[in-house]
């Protein structure tokens, strides 16, 4: 049974609010999955929780499971890339790479340099910084936090969420969170920031949409959205604009007045452990 399938064998069993995502779900495939369930909801005038209560009338887990499925349903490959706007796949290395740089271009335009600006404040003032992601994205908060501490600000992170969460339990209001989720939907990384909420500390998003639900959780949103994504949304997501946020955010940073003197210590304690 596809995804369209168990919609249509269940329609008349489900309500009429759960109707209107059904009907844009059967009528528009081809954008639900391209689109989180805060983007969908949206779409289809109504709430996050009608589009999760639809999903599990139907017989999924989550939108997440649906969604995945419906990208099956449609022929598209785990694996397979999204390709250039004329439809057509990146024949060479130069094709590939002038797809990843047409989007770097992109983002840069649509950067917000008033909302990096306060996020540089806030991590410069920060006492101590904390980042969190889940899943394929974990790799990217350790990044981020071993490169803080290379600036000589004090950052920490861990792929154990028992480890961040007990953290932020622990945390004081002069401290920062910064969450880093691709589809701004990671489970974990939200409750992250109702807990940080819950201490007084401020937060920062680094996600691809500006309607998840990450991002209206945050104080600040630094967003990293791809126009044309090199990959499938599942499997092996590619994450070079949420680094290309990352350095950006990075180098304004390390080029702030007050942190030369921070970044020269540093430097000068980690060169007694290399030759």
């Amino acid at each position: 049974m596809t995804v369209v399938g168990d919609i249509q064998k269940h329609y008349n069993e489900i309500f009429s609010a759960e109707r209107k995502v059904a009907d844009f779900i059967l009528k528009n495939p081809e954008h639900v999955v391209q689109s989180n369930v805060t983007e969908l909801a949206s779409l289809s005038g109504v709430s996050d929780a009608t589009v999760i209560r639809l999903c599990k009338h139907i017989g999924y887990d989550g939108y997440y499971q649906m969604k995945l499925l419906l990208s099956h349903d449609l022929g598209r490959s785990q694996m397979g890339g999204l390709g250039k706007d004329n439809g057509d796949k990146p024949k060479s290395a130069v094709d590939f790479f002038n797809i990843v740089a047409n989007n770097m271009i992109s983002l840069g335009k649509g950067v917000d340099m008033s909302v990096l600006a306060s996020c540089i404040e806030l991590l410069i003032a920060s006492k101590l910084t904390h980042v969190v992601a889940a899943g394929n994205t974990s790799p990217l908060a350790s990044d981020l936090a071993f490169r803080l501490g290379r600036l000589g600000l004090r950052a920490i992170s861990s792929t154990v969420p028992e480890y961040f969460l007990g953290n932020l339990v622990l945390a004081a209001s002069d401290e920062v969170l910064i969450g880093i989720s691709h589809s701004g939907t990671s489970k974990i990384v939200l409750q992250t920031f109702t807990l940080a909420k819950e201490k007084g500390l401020k937060t920062i998003a680094i996600c691809s949409s500006a309607n998840s639900p990450l991002s209206k959780a945050a104080d600040f949103t630094l967003l990293s959205p791809g126009n044309d994504r090199i990959f499938a949304e599942c499997g092996i997501t590619s994450h070079v604009y949420e680094f290309g946020i990352m350095d950006l955010l990075l180098y304004f940073i390390a080029n702030h007045d007050c942190l030369y003197e921070n970044i020269d210590q540093v430097e000068m304690m980690l060169s007694e452990y290399k030759l």
